[in-house]
C-alpha cells in the first residue's frame, strides 16, 4: 500500500536541519572547491588501486553513476522520489523536497537516492557548483563543455537506475510535477511502466496545490494520486495553454474505473471553454431527469460516485480550499537544490529531479 502520510513537525524540523547543513557545506571559495576536486582525485586513484581503471576523472565519475549501488541496505523497500520545494503546512520556511524525502527516509526507513552509496558519493562531489566545475577544468585539463554537462548526465544515470530498482509502492515528495524535471521526464514514466509499481502504487505525502484558474472539481480530480502522477504542470499552465489543450491531455490519461464519470464530466467542461476565465463561472447543474435515470440504473454506484460537477466528493481526494505554496514554474536539477537555483525560479531549462 502506498504511503501518503504528510511529514510530521519533527520530520520538517529535521529536513530544515539537513538543508542548512547542505548550504553550509557548499564550496564558496576556490580553495574549498579545490578541496572537493582533491577528494574526487583521491577516490579516482583509490578505484585504480582496486582494479577499477578509468582513463580520467570524468570517466571515473560516470563509472560511479553507472555501477555503484543505488540502494541503502539499512532501509526498507519503499523508495522516495522528489522534485522542487515548497513550504509544507507547519513549516517556518520553504524546504527543498529533497531534504523532506531524506528526513522521512530516516524516520520511515525509505530508500532515498542521495542516501544510497552512489548518491552520497556523487552528492559529495558538488558537480553542480560553478567553482568545482572551474577547478575540474583547470586542475585536470578537462573540456569545459563536458564538465558543464557532467552533473545532469550522471544524476540522470543514477536516477534511472534508482527508479528501475523499485520493488513496490513508492512516494513522491513534490507539488506540481514539471515535464522537464527528472521526476516528470524520467522517473515517473519508468515507475508507471514498472511491473512492481504502476499508477496505483505512487503516493504523495505533500498535498497537491490548488490551481485557481481551474474549477474546483477539475482540480480535485487532478489531485487524485492515480491521476496526479500522470499530469505535468505544463498541461494546465494558464500562460501557455487553453482549456481545450488541457482536455486533450486529460483525455489521454489512464483513468481508474471509479473516476471515469468525474473524468468525463471534467472533459466536457474543459472542452466547452475557450479560455480559463470562462471556467470561473459555476458549471450548470445536471438535469434532474438525467440524475434520476442514472440513480435508477446504477443504485450502488450512485452511493459512491458523485458527479464531478457537483464537486462534493471524489474518491480519495478532497477539494483544497486554498492554494498550497505557489508551484514554481520551472525545474532545476536533481530536485531543484542541485545546482543552486533562485528561491523562486521562472520557467527554467534543466532537469529538476
Amino acid at each position: 500500500m502506498r504511503d501518503s502520510t504528510p511529514p510530521t513537525p519533527d520530520e520538517i524540523s529535521r529536513a530544515i536541519s539537513l538543508q542548512e547543513a547542505d548550504r553550509a557545506g557548499r564550496p564558496r571559495t576556490e580553495a574549498e572547491a579545490e578541496a572537493v576536486t582533491a577528494r574526487i582525485y583521491a577516490d579516482w586513484r583509490a578505484a585504480h588501486a582496486e582494479g577499477r581503471v578509468t582513463p580520467d576523472i570524468a570517466s571515473f565519475i560516470r563509472d560511479v553513476a553507472a555501477h555503484r549501488s543505488v540502494t541503502n541496505e539499512d532501509r526498507g523497500a519503499t523508495r522516495a522520489f522528489w522534485s522542487w520545494k515548497s513550504r509544507p503546512e507547519g513549516a517556518p520556511r520553504v524546504v527543498d523536497h529533497r531534504f523532506l524525502a531524506q528526513a522521512c527516509g530516516e524516520s520511515r526507513a525509505y530508500q532515498v537516492l542521495e542516501d544510497s552509496p552512489a548518491g552520497r558519493q556523487l552528492d559529495a562531489y558538488r558537480l553542480w557548483e560553478p567553482l568545482v566545475k572551474e577547478s575540474l577544468v583547470n586542475d585536470f585539463a578537462l573540456d569545459a563543455a563536458e564538465v558543464d554537462g557532467l552533473a545532469p548526465e550522471v544524476w540522470a544515470t543514477i536516477s534511472g537506475r534508482y527508479a528501475e530498482a523499485a520493488e513496490g509502492p513508492v512516494v513522491a515528495f513534490c507539488a506540481d510535477i514539471g515535464a522537464h524535471s527528472i521526476l516528470g521526464k524520467d522517473e515517473l514514466p519508468r515507475l508507471l511502466a514498472h511491473e512492481n509499481v504502476g499508477k496505483e502504487n505512487v503516493g504523495f505525502p505533500l498535498p497537491a496545490p490548488r490551481h485557481e484558474h481551474l474549477p474546483p472539481e477539475v482540480d480535485a480530480l487532478m489531485a487524485n494520486e492515480s491521476l496526479r502522477c500522470q499530469v505535468r504542470m505544463e498541461d494546465y499552465d494558464v500562460q501557455t495553454t487553453v482549456p481545450k489543450d488541457f482536455a486533450a491531455k486529460l483525455g489521454a490519461l489512464d483513468v481508474p474505473e471509479n473516476l471515469r464519470e468525474a473524468h468525463a464530466s471534467a472533459l466536457s467542461r474543459l472542452s466547452s471553454a475557450h479560455t480559463y476565465d470562462e471556467l470561473a463561472a459555476p458549471a450548470p447543474p445536471e438535469p434532474a431527469a438525467r440524475q434520476q435515470q442514472h440513480q435508477q440504473q446504477h443504485p450502488q454506484q450512485h452511493q459512491h460516485v458523485v458527479s464531478a460537477r457537483a464537486a462534493a466528493f471524489l474518491p480519495g481526494v478532497t477539494i483544497r480550499p486554498t492554494a498550497a505554496p505557489p508551484s514554481p514554474r520551472g525545474p532545476s536539477t536533481h530536485g531543484v537544490s542541485n545546482p543552486v537555483a533562485a528561491e523562486v525560479a521562472p520557467k527554467a531549462v534543466g532537469i529538476g529531479h
